[in-house]
């Protein structure tokens, strides 16, 4: 004998009919309803409605006030867990104590104490005619040397990498000065894009082609200009007019390299034309020679330093605009004191000053080609006493030329030569050679 079912719960009996079926949801629709005109939505689900009849399960067909204690309660629980969301995102910071306070002095120190030791590393270095790309741009910074935008010039690829997580490190201790180092890693980053041979953003979006022409449109504009175009671009990206969205989005990058780079030599590079090394001794010494007898140095009191004129040269035409380099020059003059001058004068009566050499420094940071600038020496007329030396680098540089006093050059470096072009700066530093009378 079969065993027989255990019960059934009150709710389940055999299938319901039809009409007790239709009835259920009469029921349900009805209190849903009721609900809404109360402002309390009530969701009737049909499916399972049906399903739980398919399968002789009778819902639960409650009152009115019972659906709407419910509804009311779900409303609640949701607004609760809605204000412990928006508690969360707005939650106050946490108090400050007094050993978080100590621990943010502390930092701070440590942070000064850094940048200090970076600053006086770049003096040093500088006094030694050394300076590191990281010392320029600390220099330009403090405004003792503002010649930001040299420090990427000439540099090789390793250096520009390094120079790159040198600036982050700066830029995390000194945030005082955060657009400062901003610039100066976008344009660290430019310029090793351009080391490696690998196109950045820019380059990389913008079409070959065209991409010169562009170029020199973003390096004509200025800052305003320039944040006029940004908008102008932005707006047009936005309104869905841009068709090419990847040649706009390279051309926004080229113009924010270019905003940086312009606001470094704005503010940060306003005498771009002295060089990286201008404290090095080498460039100050005089020669050390020995005189033609005697118990007196041969020392240059009173030593002079004076500025150089320029000569005007005739004007070519050309189809390319040339201007004019900046430049530094100076006339190395003193006292001679020979055996002669020794015996008709003395300290407090000197014998006239004489021209013992020449010191140029010739800047040319945008110099196309790789050819370096030469320098040559002309007759000055029908002049004896004088020469024209001229500077020729090639686009987009003209030629510039002085009038100087022609005398036969020392070329040794012990007798303070020197003749070097790096980091877009060339530097001609040379004396003239003395002759002693000997009997």
């Amino acid at each position: 004998m079969a065993k027989p079912h255990a019960a059934s719960p009150a709710r389940e009996a055999a299938r319901p009919s039809r009409s007790l079926a239709k009835a259920v949801s009469r029921r349900a629709a009805a209190v849903s309803q009721k609900l809404a005109a109360r402002g309390l939505g009530a969701f009737v689900w049909h499916k399972k409605l049906d399903r739980d009849l398919g399968r002789g399960l009778l819902p639960d067909i409650v009152s009115l006030r019972s659906e709407r204690r419910r509804c009311l309660a779900r409303r609640k629980e949701a607004a609760a867990v809605s204000s412990s969301a928006a508690s969360r995102r707005v939650s106050p910071p946490p108090p400050i104590t007094a050993a978080s306070f100590a621990k943010a002095e502390e930092e701070a120190k440590e942070a000064a104490f850094l940048l200090d030791q970076s600053r006086i590393r770049a003096e040093t270095r500088f006094g030694y005619g050394r300076p590191k790309p990281i010392d320029v741009l600390v220099k330009s910074l403090d405004g003792t040397r503002p010649r930001a935008v040299a420090a990427f010039r000439g540099a090789s690829l390793e250096g520009l990498r390094e120079l790159g997580k040198e600036i982050a490190e700066h830029a995390g201790l000194d945030r005082a000065n955060g657009p400062f180092w901003d610039a100066a890693k976008v344009l660290c980053d430019a310029e090793v894009a351009k080391a490696a041979g690998t196109a950045g953003d820019g380059e990389r979006l913008v079409h070959s082609a065209i991409f010169d022409d562009v170029k020199g449109v973003v390096e004509g504009k200025s800052i305003e200009e320039l944040d006029a175009m940004q908008e102008t671009i932005t707006a047009r990206m936005a309104a869905g007019e841009a068709m090419v969205v990847e040649h706009w989005q390279g051309v926004t990058e080229l113009i924010r390299v270019e905003k940086d780079k312009k606001y470094l030599q704005q503010n940060y590079s306003t005498c771009d034309d002295e060089p990286a090394s201008s404290d090095n001794k080498d460039d100050e010494e005089e020669p050390e020679s020995a005189d033609d007898g005697g118990d007196m140095a041969d020392t240059d009191d009173a030593e002079g330093s004076d500025a150089l004129c320029q000569v005007a040269l005739p004007q070519t035409p050309s189809a390319l605009e040339l201007r004019k380099p900046k430049y530094i020059t100076r006339v190395r003059s003193g006292f001679e004191w020979s055996k002669y001058n020794r015996v008709h004068y003395d300290h407090d009566q000197p014998p006239p000053k004489i021209v013992k050499g020449y010191k140029f420094v010739v800047y040319y940071p945008d110099l196309a080609g790789t050819k370096p600038p030469e320098y040559t020496v002309h007759k000055d007329g029908e002049s004896d006493e004088t020469c024209i030396i001229r500077f020729h680098a090639g686009p987009p540089y003209e030629d510039v030329a002085f009038r100087i006093v022609n005398k036969e050059w020392e070329y040794s470096r012990k007798g303070g030569f020197k003749c070097t072009f790096e980091r877009g700066i060339l530097h001609l530093n040379f004396h003239f050679k003395r002759f002693f009378y000997r009997r």
